[in-house]
């Protein structure tokens, strides 16, 4: 476990899968929860694939340029709906992905998504796309590297778990995160403007991933029962969880001293004519990685979630 205390991606999601597989196998498997991190963050997939681990907590956007049809479930402008963007994500790996052998080193267990993410910054808030000039910005994946460079910014790949020193020490001005990982991860002390982007820049995946020759010593009959709490049990479990952790975000950050403000119509216009160029980049990478229809992919991604595609 590499999230912090109490963080509601664990609380609310992660212990109750460990339950429910102790509970359907009647005891026969049991998931324990390490208080430290095996290896690196970024590298958790690998900790997986190569047995380090049993299990994993994994962002696979971690992972740049590794899994490029993947990053078609990060792109901009998919949606804002948190329950029906996470259920749509493992939709889409079953029905795109897992044909293809994405992620084939590993048992995937689900694979879900974050909240949608938005610009946040220690000083001025971004009101225009000027605003992003030179701005020095923590980026979660390839998709949002893309558009920080695009708006003119400076991106920084770095793991959320890195991103308070990044901003306390001033190496960076600020982050395009999700609104409800700001507390989570006591970003609140740093992070002073808030600019709300309709439909997000971008979407963040976790995928819990079990090292396949672990999921092999497992029953027929216990992974039957695991899959049924796993999956997209686990991902509508998911949406629940953000979709509450989201509404409750906004009053918690404003409390906190954050300024939170939707973005005009302009910025949006703006936005979304300015990082078209990151939708087609992905259409063409997604092809050359065997992927057909990088289109329909993504349209019924999009249309999940209430995205604009």
């Amino acid at each position: 476990n590499w999230l912090p205390a109490g963080y509601h991606l664990t609380e609310g999601v992660m212990k109750p899968w460990m339950e429910d597989v102790e509970r359907v196998t009647e005891g026969r498997v049991k998931v324990e929860m390490l208080p430290k991190v095996v290896g690196t963050v970024p590298g958790q997939y690998d900790v997986a694939a190569d047995g380090l681990a049993d299990v994993v907590l994994f962002p696979p956007a971690y992972a740049a340029g590794r899994f490029p049809i993947e990053d078609g479930l990060e792109l901009p402008f998919v949606g804002l709906d948190p329950l029906k963007r996470s259920v749509a994500t493992w939709e889409i790996y079953k029905k795109y992905m897992e044909p293809l052998g994405v992620f084939k080193e590993v048992h995937v267990v689900s694979i879900f998504s974050s909240n949608s993410t938005h610009p946040m910054t220690t000083g001025k808030p971004v009101k225009s796309l000027d605003d992003f000039k030179g701005l020095k910005l923590r980026s979660p994946s390839t998709a949002v590297t893309q558009e920080i460079e695009l708006l003119g910014g400076v991106a920084v790949s770095k793991p959320i778990s890195e991103l308070y020193e990044l901003l306390s020490g001033g190496i960076v001005d600020g982050a395009i995160i999700p609104i409800d990982t700001v507390k989570g991860f006591k970003l609140d002390g740093a992070l002073k403007q808030v600019t709300v982007i309709p439909g997000g820049m971008s979407n963040n995946m976790v995928m819990i991933a079990m090292n396949p020759a672990a999921w092999a010593k497992i029953s027929d009959a216990d992974k039957k029962a695991i899959d049924e709490v796993s999956g997209a049990f686990m991902a509508k479990r998911n949406g629940e969880v953000i979709a509450k952790k989201l509404a409750d975000s906004y009053e918690v950050l404003k409390a906190a001293g954050l300024t939170i403000e939707d973005a005009s119509p302009e910025l949006s216009a703006a936005l979304k004519e300015k990082l078209m160029p990151v939708v087609e980049d992905w259409y063409k990478r997604a092809k050359e990685a065997g992927l057909e229809n990088p289109e329909a992919f993504l349209k019924e991604l999009s249309d999940g979630s209430g995205g604009i595609y």
